[in-house]
């Protein structure tokens, strides 16, 4: 049995990267940079990016500690920064640690200073290893005490037939943690409940379509939509039935041809719990971004 610490380090936890301008002290033109910095530290790290609901959140606060310039032509710049990195709860304003590390930044400005600074951060420096450890036990203890309610306000959402928002909620409970199996359980068994829903309303439609008119050109728009149907969907079979119908009844041959089913299990599921997830993810990524004050962290 491995440790709770070396299990919480072997985790892959969903974080979310964010740069309150208030609070990063960051050039706009830079703020970037600083992104795809605290970006690379969370994925070399064992975090994931990828969940767009979590509570918990990597950003970073920077400061002046010096200023000069060198002669030119052209004249640099020099800056020396002292960088903070936060890892935080944003629900309960928990802040699990801090890192601070000194970064030197040369460039034609301001602004370049500040860019090729960020551009030096070390994913592996020791104080940041060590924050991302402390950050990813407390996320772990975190699911691993709260996944009972998260399932059941995921439950509540399909109540609701707000099935996308109920699969990013659930596919968000990591794996390795206490109620992982559970939640990647119920999480599947909600994305079928997706796919029927989603694929019934493109049989539907093409039965729609196809009672309205039965040319070629219906016929092909019909056969499109009905590809789309997933194999797994409980209106296959159906689908499948009436593509035949399609064919028969137009004179040439439609190239459209319905999804077989898998035969491989493991991979299947392998492949439903990734397109679950992706469900999950255009879903947060079309949601209006939401801004986090995070001046409590100072």
């Amino acid at each position: 049995m491995a440790s709770a610490n070396t299990f919480a380090q072997d985790c892959v936890l969903p974080i979310s990267i964010q740069l309150d301008e208030d609070f990063s002290n960051v050039p706009t033109a830079a703020s970037n940079i600083l992104y795809q910095s605290l970006l690379r530290v969370a994925t070399e790290n064992g975090l994931t990016t990828e969940a767009p609901t979590t509570p918990f959140v990597l950003t970073a606060h920077c400061d002046v500690l010096d200023k000069s310039n060198l002669p030119g032509p052209p004249i640099q710049t020099v800056y020396n920064f002292g960088v903070t990195f936060y890892m935080a709860d944003t629900y309960s304003q928990k802040k699990f640690g801090t890192a601070y590390i000194t970064l030197d930044g040369v460039g034609t400005g301001e602004v370049k200073s500040y860019i090729n600074a960020f551009r030096r951060i070390n994913t592996r420096n020791s104080e940041i290893i060590n924050l991302i450890n402390r950050g990813k036990k407390n996320m772990l203890n975190y699911y691993d005490s709260q996944y009972r309610n998260i399932i059941k306000e995921a439950k509540r959402l399909v109540g609701l037939q707000k099935y996308e928002e109920a699969l990013t909620m659930v596919l968000a409970i990591p794996l390795c943690s206490k109620g992982g199996e559970e939640a990647t359980r119920y999480g599947l068994e909600l994305y079928t409940k997706y796919l029927d829903r989603m694929n019934l309303y493109l049989l539907n439609q093409a039965k729609a379509l196809w009672a309205a008119g039965q040319d070629q050109e219906t016929a092909y728009e019909v056969c499109s939509m009905l590809a789309q149907i997933d194999p797994d969907a409980a209106c296959y079979n159906e689908a499948w039935k009436l593509m035949k119908e399609v064919k028969a009844q137009v004179r040439s041959d439609i190239d459209f041809e319905m999804r077989e089913k898998y035969h491989d299990q493991i991979k299947l599921e392998k492949d439903r719990i990734q397109a679950a997830k992706a469900v999950g993810v255009a879903f947060g990524n079309n949601q209006k971004p939401t801004t986090t004050n995070l001046m409590w962290l100072r």
